[in-house]
């Protein structure tokens, strides 16, 4: 495999399959089987064909490409431990001031959730899961802050009318 900047297309792609290759396995080990694995070994690739031109000596290709395997597995751990600490499941967040739920209400209350309209479902969970206001939902879900309004305010509704979250809404702290 020579890494000069005119490689033929066939050179490019067994280099990027090899880049996927060691960096899947590494990504697996690091991250667990899943999309995150997936989406750092194909991070990896690109940017192994992309910065081919970086790399000195050729027969330190699968080095080059497990240090940068390992620093986007780094980077995709602290990225997940960093939405982890700053968000919470939704059904725990629907119950604000401490207030618990047991593993059937939380699953009560994602049934419930499931069956809104989904940008009522989207608004409710951009504002009780990330805390936005209705200006940063209305960027989010390109509409107007009053449309974002009328959505909370028509999903909390259908949330209070389903007879299982009724029971779960009128406890302290419930969604008003």
């Amino acid at each position: 495999m020579t890494l000069t900047g005119t490689q033929s297309a066939d050179e490019r792609e067994v280099m990027a399959r090899r880049a996927l290759t060691l960096a899947l396995r590494t990504a697996t080990a690091l991250l667990g089987s899943g999309d995150s694995a997936r989406d750092v070994a194909q991070d990896v690739a690109v940017i192994a064909v992309t910065r081919r031109g970086q790399l000195r000596d050729p027969q330190l290709f699968d080095q080059w490409v497990h240090r940068i395997a390992v620093r986007e597995c780094s980077r995709a751990m602290r990225s997940s431990a960093r939405r982890r600490a700053n968000e919470q499941p939704f059904e725990e967040s629907l119950f604000e001031g401490g207030t618990t739920i047991d593993r059937d209400d939380a699953l009560t209350a994602r049934q419930a959730l499931a069956e809104l309209p989904d940008r009522e479902r989207i608004a409710l969970t951009l504002r009780y899961v990330h805390d936005l206001s209705d200006k940063q939902i209305a960027s989010a879900m390109k509409c107007r802050p009053g449309t974002v309004a009328s959505l909370l305010s028509r999903g909390r509704r259908r949330l209070r009318s389903t007879p299982e979250m009724q029971t779960l809404l009128t406890s302290p702290g419930g969604l008003s």
